[in-house]
């Protein structure tokens, strides 16, 4: 029987090192996030297909299977956090560790990193090229014992499993990434063939996979392929029980990561900018005398910093916020409400003056750049899946939005309906909901629509382009 991780595992205590989503610190060195090249933002919302897997990861080991961009590295990194109450003790004292592998060495840097973003947890990295081979047992004792989750290239911890320097039920859970690469004598194979049915103790199991073969199959071969996997991990392949969800939101949300992974360089190196100006700023102001002989060129550096702090409101961070609204929206209301953001956002960027206020070339070609993508995004992509699947509503719409109206459309139908008060946390999705609920109305209900009479009560930040209005008088006029 495979053991259930402890509901108390998620519980922090007062020991726990403090989260800190911008400034990570190391054994060795200090590491600004904000200026790591990586791409990564901050994920804190999980879909709702993402924890119904990791529900059924605590229970059983599994290897789930989703298509590319459907968060299956945040799956493991939420199921870390559940199981994650043993790694935060020491080893000596009956403490476990997780262990991360992977094919690459660049998987290496990649997952260490998304799991230092989002986590509290000590991370480590091992690979061939760092002359891990060379280290001898007590530096591996104390890697173990220093960090709370180790990301390896697979060959380097079959090493360190066979040759009994780190057994295998001193791991809490392993994940294998890429798991689908798994073949004969392969190091996935050979850890699990070798030393994990000879465990007293043996780890929970994940496997990520966008595949359940590395190899080209035929449909009637993916049983069998399905059965294999499961036979080499000891354990049950998985999906989304609402695969449509998971299949749509990958791709849509890769195009749009595609544009952010472009913009992250020049934000950091806009950031890098802001912090010269700023620093040569506070030198200036320290070292100014009672005579004043710099205060001119403090003048002239409070006009570059007052430049740079209006300009950097509507400039590309600004465009990458409004982009991970989008995924958002994406997620939470289903390709209807992205197509309606996306279009929504694709008209502001193209009437206002964001361009004009950009100061320098590069900015200007990014911004040109990304609102091309975005033509193409709401243009090409999505009014295109909008118009092929205008009737079908499990893909238009998210699971829970769906069920939301259906839940409307009962009280309509039996003539219950007084009044319904929906609460969102962003002021946009109040807004792009409004608009979907009203679609849905006219298209399911057409004998009862004037029954269902939308209205959105926001702050008055939302009112762009409208009077503004106090919520009591919204209130009155709805």
């Amino acid at each position: 029987m495979r053991r259930a991780a402890s509901p108390s595992m998620t519980t922090s205590t007062s020991s726990s090192p403090t989260k800190r989503p911008k400034v990570i610190a190391s054994r060795n060195t200090t590491v600004n996030v904000d200026e790591m090249n990586t791409g990564q933002d901050v994920v804190t919302i999980p879909r709702s297909y993402q924890t119904e897997l990791v529900e059924q990861a605590k229970e059983e080991n599994l290897v789930i299977c989703l298509p590319t961009g459907s968060g299956k590295t945040y799956i493991a990194v939420m199921l870390i956090k559940e199981m994650a109450n043993v790694i935060r003790t020491s080893i000596e004292d009956g403490g476990k560790r997780t262990v991360f592998l992977v094919k690459t060495v660049a998987l290496v840097q990649q997952q260490s990193d998304y799991i230092r973003i989002h986590t509290d947890l000590s991370v480590g990295k091992y690979y061939g090229e760092l002359g891990v081979d060379l280290w001898e047992k007590q530096r591996w004792i104390d890697e173990f014992e220093h960090h709370q989750v180790l990301v390896f290239t697979a060959q380097v911890f079959l090493n360190l499993v066979d040759h009994n320097y780190f057994p295998l039920y001193k791991v809490n859970l392993l994940i294998f990434d890429e798991c689908h690469h798994s073949e004969g004598e392969n190091c996935y194979a050979a850890l699990m063939k070798r030393h994990y049915d000879s465990c007293h103790d043996p780890p929970r199991i994940l496997g990520l996979t966008a595949s359940i073969s590395a190899k080209k199959i035929m449909p009637f071969q993916l049983n069998q392929a399905a059965k294999d996997i499961e036979n080499i991990y000891r354990a049950r392949v998985a999906s989304s029980s609402n695969r449509q969800e998971s299949n749509r939101h990958g791709t849509s949300v890769q195009t749009i990561e595609s544009i952010l992974l472009d913009l992250q360089p020049y934000l950091n190196e806009q950031k890098a900018e802001g912090k010269k100006i700023e620093h040569d700023l506070v030198d200036l102001m320290l070292t100014t005398d009672y005579l004043g002989l710099n205060l001119d060129e403090y003048n002239a550096r409070s006009v570059d910093y007052t430049i740079y702090l209006q300009s950097e409101y509507v400039n590309i961070s600004r465009l990458k916020h409004y982009l991970m609204n989008l995924i958002h929206t994406g997620y939470e209301l289903g390709i209807y409400g992205l197509f309606l953001a996306a279009e929504a956002l694709q008209k502001v960027l193209k009437s206002s003056q964001a361009l004009n206020l950009i100061p320098d070339l590069k900015g200007k070609e990014l911004f040109n750049n990304s609102l091309q993508r975005i033509d193409c995004l709401v243009d090409d992509i999505l009014r295109n899946l909008v118009d092929i699947n205008q009737n079908n509503y499990e893909i238009l719409f998210s699971s829970k939005l769906f069920n939301l109206f259906q839940c409307i459309k009962n009280y309509i139908d039996k003539d219950q309906l007084g009044r319904c008060i929906i609460f969102v946390e962003r002021i946009y999705t109040a807004t792009i909901l409004s608009n979907i609920l009203a679609f849905l109305g006219e298209k399911c209900l057409p004998e009862n629509k004037n029954c269902l009479k939308i209205k959105y009560l926001t702050g008055p930040k939302a009112s762009i382009g409208q009077a503004t209005m106090t919520a009591k008088y919204q209130v009155l006029i709805s």
